[in-house]
């Protein structure tokens, strides 16, 4: 929490120097994904809103652990466009994340205006999903995608530059979500109607369990007290036909 305090206080006293117009506000939007891989880099969109001839942001940092995350400050300015684009790389350990964004808004090479936003972002660790893929023709096959899905649900591609001939090749997608508990169903489709997986076809499906396994104790204790009843009423037959009293007629 010091760092974030640290880099927070860096933000305010560097806002507080540049002078503030009123007639001139000026706002800051960032946006991108709240939950993230570690150690993976993700895009985000920066918007500096107002009525200006320059726009620019600073964009900082801050979490208990950093390592391996983007330390240095990012930013950048424009006179052509007020959307900016920032590559932010995060931690190689599970942790929260702030992203601190100070946007400005200039006018005549003086006078510029600024504000502070920031959004919580979740690392966490991702679930690394691995498929096979094999090239049974006699021809190089380039450009493949590779596209996931969950439960139905589309969560990612992965590309592989080329397979050769004969040759296989395998495609990871690093999940960063939850499973549903019970059953889950992730279908993987290739672009290419040559490329098949193991069981011969472009399509497969792999089923898993998430969570505790069903408890099926019950099933044991029922088929055990049929068992019971069973061997009860064998044995009482047995014994109720040796207690049967011999007619005189038979003796």
């Amino acid at each position: 929490m010091k760092i974030k305090s640290l880099i927070l206080i860096s933000l305010i006293i560097f806002s507080l120097t540049i002078p503030l117009s009123q007639a001139r506000p000026v706002s800051v939007n960032i946006t991108g994904p709240t939950t993230v891989g570690i150690n993976d880099t993700y895009e985000y969109k920066i918007v500096v809103s107002g009525f200006f001839e320059e726009y620019g942001f600073h964009l900082f940092l801050s979490g208990n652990n950093l390592t391996g995350a983007t330390k240095n400050e990012l930013y950048g300015y424009s006179f052509n466009t007020n959307i900016f684009y920032a590559n932010v790389t995060f931690p190689s350990v599970p942790e929260v994340v702030y992203i601190y964004v100070l946007g400005i808004g200039i006018n005549n090479g003086s006078n510029p205006v600024s504000t502070i936003s920031y959004i919580k972002v979740n690392v966490i660790k991702s679930t690394p999903i691995s498929v096979e893929i094999k090239n049974p023709s006699q021809y190089k096959v380039s450009n493949v995608t590779v596209t996931f899905f969950l439960n139905g649900k589309y969560i990612g591609t992965s590309n592989i530059s080329s397979i050769n001939p004969n040759g296989t090749a395998s495609a990871t997608l690093y999940y960063v979500g939850s499973f549903v508990q019970g059953v889950n169903v992730i279908s993987v489709r290739i672009n290419s109607q040559v490329l098949k997986f193991s069981n011969g076809s472009n399509v497969t499906s792999i089923y898993f369990n998430y969570g505790p396994l069903p408890n099926y104790t019950w099933v044991w204790y029922t088929f055990a007290g049929i068992a019971i009843v069973i061997i009860f009423f064998v044995l009482m037959f047995r014994s109720s036909r040796k207690t049967t009293n011999i007619p005189k007629w038979k003796r």
